[in-house]
C-alpha cells in the first residue's frame, strides 16, 4: 500500500477494515427501521424519514461510503436521539458506484433533499430548519448540495463530517477504479475548487484519530469557506474520535459536536 492509498485509507488508523464499523451501520439501522415500524416512510427515490413533532427541526444525513459502498438504511440509526427531542429525521438514498456516477449522486441527493422534506411535511404538516450533515462521501456530497448548488429547500446548517472535498489525489488511489474519474471530472466535482454559493452555517469536523490527509482536507476546506465571505464556519477536531465513530457525536449532546450541530437553528 503506497503512502498515499494509505492517507485516503480511513480504517488504517481504525482497526485496518472498514468492515466491522459498516456492519455496525447496518445492524443498528436495521434496528432503528424496526423500531420505528410504520412510522417510517420511504421516497420513490428510497430516502427514509421518520416525521417528528409538528415544526419541529429536521435533520437530513447524507452516507458515506466513498461513492461505493453502504445506504440510506445504514445512516438510520442517528435518528433515534435526535426523534427522541422531537427532530424529524431523514436518510438519503443515491446509486453508488459503479452504477452511480458522482454528478449523479449530486443531482439524486439534490431532489432526495425535497422529496424527504415533502414527506415529512405531509406526514405532520411542516417541518422548522433544515440540519443537512454528510460524513466521509456523504460530507462532499452534502457540500455540494448545500454550499456549491442551490438547494431546492433552504439549509440553515451543514455539519461535514470527515469529508473529502479536494477529489483530485484520489485520481491516483484504488478508490477511484469504480469511479472512473479523470482530471477534468475530479476537479469539476471538487468542492474546494469551486465557488461557495449557499449561506448555511457550516461545521467542519473530524477526529483526531483521522488520516493526516482527511484532516487536511476539512482544515483547507474550512479555509476556502472562509475566504469565499461565508459568514459562520467552525472547525471541531474530535478527541478520541476515528473516521467511522466521530459520526455518532452529531446525536450526541453530550459531546462538543453534538451541542454545536444540534444547538438553536
Amino acid at each position: 500500500m503506497t503512502d498515499l492509498e494509505r492517507e485516503y485509507s480511513p480504517s488504517s488508523r481504525a482497526g485496518g477494515s472498514a468492515d466491522p464499523h459498516v456492519a455496525r451501520y447496518r445492524a443498528e439501522g436495521e434496528a432503528a427501521a424496526a423500531g420505528f415500524g410504520s412510522r417510517l416512510t420511504r421516497t420513490a427515490g428510497g430516502s427514509l424519514a421518520v416525521p417528528g413533532a409538528p415544526g419541529g427541526p429536521l435533520l437530513v444525513a447524507v452516507h458515506g461510503g466513498y461513492w461505493q459502498l453502504m445506504a440510506a438504511l445504514d445512516a438510520l440509526y442517528l435518528a433515534l436521539p435526535v426523534v427522541d427531542l422531537g427532530w424529524s429525521f431523514a436518510s438519503l438514498e443515491y446509486t453508488i458506484a459503479p452504477a452511480g456516477t458522482i454528478p449523479g449522486m449530486v443531482a439524486e441527493c439534490t431532489r432526495e433533499l425535497a422529496a424527504v422534506s415533502a414527506a415529512v411535511t405531509a406526514a405532520n404538516g411542516g417541518h422548522g430548519p433544515v440540519l443537512l450533515a454528510g460524513h466521509s462521501a456523504g460530507a462532499h456530497l452534502a457540500a455540494m448540495v448545500a454550499l456549491v448548488e442551490e438547494p431546492p429547500v433552504e439549509v440553515a446548517r451543514v455539519v461535514l463530517v470527515s469529508g473529502v472535498y479536494d477529489l483530485r489525489p484520489l485520481l491516483q488511489t484504488t478508490v477511484n477504479e469504480p469511479l472512473g474519474m479523470d482530471a477534468g471530472s475530479a476537479e469539476a466535482c471538487s468542492p474546494q475548487l469551486l465557488h461557495v454559493r449557499g449561506r448555511a452555517e457550516t461545521l467542519v469536523t473530524w477526529g483526531d484519530a483521522d488520516t493526516d490527509a482527511f484532516k487536511a482536507q476539512s482544515r483547507a476546506y474550512a479555509a476556502h469557506l472562509r475566504s469565499s465571505g461565508l459568514a459562520s464556519v467552525i472547525e471541531l477536531e474530535c478527541s478520541g474520535r476515528h473516521h467511522f465513530d466521530v459520526l455518532d457525536d452529531v446525536v450526541d449532546l453530550s459531546t462538543t459536536l453534538g451541542m454545536l450541530a444540534l444547538g438553536e437553528l
